[in-house]
Order: structure tokens, then sequence, then C-alpha cells
């Protein structure tokens, strides 16, 4: 084989890892995790990046984009809870872990980015796919911990969100539902941009596959007083 040749077929698989401009990604990437011809996982530490933003986006301009008010009458107010909370959130995101660090996520299909908001009679994932499950039951045990009783898909279930010092601005979110149980961790949308964010972005088009984040070590995590 020619040398020539030979070059430039070894030089052409590269050119699927270059023919994207940084400029060319949402965010600034400061520390590459993978990267494809299609696009790259990467983290970021400009917490100023717009991807903050559609992360938690503002609920009332979703309501309007969405038309939420004439699709979904029984959501028409939920915005607008008349049950006190005191203090405590009502709208979180995912909080991720990774090699031992906490981050936010930005999904390649924005399908798969379901904020969430606690109202009065209902708890609404703020997606463009929206779903909702009745609140049956809220109860407000104390400034940290709230449980609420839902009809999820028919069924009665329970979630204990407790509040938590570590790490910050996060929650412990556990489902109960006949025998089987299970718990995440939120973040609250005030503390979003507290985390360096984890954005899996093929530019111009969804990525094949979401990022898989490591498995949360409970015995890491610290309830608040």
């Amino acid at each position: 084989m020619r040398p020539s040749l030979l070059f430039a077929l070894l030089f052409l698989p590269m050119l699927g890892f270059t023919q994207f401009k940084e400029s060319a990604y949402h965010c600034r990437r400061d520390s590459v995790i993978s990267q494809t011809k299609y696009g790259s996982v990467y983290i970021t530490q400009d917490h100023n990046c717009p991807i903050y933003s559609w992360i938690c986006p503002d609920p009332k301009d979703w309501m309007n984009h969405y038309d939420i008010a004439a699709n979904f009458p029984e959501l028409a107010h939920f915005l607008n809870p008349q049950q006190n909370l005191g203090t405590f959130p009502r709208y979180w995101n995912n909080l991720n872990a990774y090699h031992g660090q906490y981050y936010v996520y930005g999904p390649s299909d924005w399908m798969a980015n379901r904020p969430v908001y606690i109202s009065d009679s209902f708890l609404v994932e703020i997606a463009s796919d929206i779903t909702y499950f009745r609140i049956i039951k809220q109860e407000l045990i104390d400034a940290t911990e709230l449980l609420l009783t839902l009809d999820l898909y028919g069924e009665e279930a329970f979630l204990r969100i407790r509040l938590l010092s570590f790490p910050q601005g996060a929650a412990l979110w556990e489902y109960t539902i006949k025998n089987e149980s299970w718990s995440k961790l939120m973040v609250a949308r005030d503390h979003v941009r507290t985390y360096d964010l984890i954005n899996n972005d093929c530019v111009d088009q969804k990525c094949f596959q979401e990022f898989q984040f490591d498995v949360i070590d409970l015995s890491r995590i610290k309830m608040k007083d």
C-alpha cells in the first residue's frame, strides 16, 4: 500500500472527532468524558451555560408554550398552591453521582428532562410530554420532611421527601408502593446552579443513548436537622 494512502486511511477515523468546533456545543467543555463523531459527553463548570435554564424552565413560560390551561383544565391553577409548605421547595430536578461527585444533567433527548413541581393537588412533570399524578394527601411533617400520598398510575403510593444538609440543596425522595420501594436524589431549583453539569451533546441531533450515572451511595448523604 502506498504510504500516502496508508496515512489517509489512518487519519480518516480521526476526522469524526474533529469535525465539530467547541463553539458548536451548548456549553464550554471543561472535561470530556467521551466523544464520538456525533458529539460528546462532557462536564462543564460554566454555571451560566443556558442549559441550566433548560433544566428547570420557568413553569409559567412552559404553561403558556404548551397551552396547559386549555388542554389540561385541572392544572390551570397548579402554580398557585394554597397549602403552606413554609420554605420547603416545590420545584426539583434530578441530582446524579459520577466518580464520587454530584452533577445535574443535560440529556440528549430533552423529553428525558423531567423537573417536578409539587402543587396542592398534583405532582407535575414540567416536560413536553406532560405527566402528572394526583396528590391524595399532603402532610408537612416538619420543616425538613414532606409526605405525599399519590395516585401513581392507579396505585396508591407514598412519597417521603427529606431535605439534606449534604449534598447541598438536595433531598432524598423515597417512593413506596405495595411491596416495592425505591429512592433517588433531587435538587431544588434554587440550587441547580450549585453543581457542575454533565451534558450529553450531539449538537444538531439526539445521541444514540443517554449517559449512565453511578448508583447513589446513600451512606454519603446527610439529613438536615
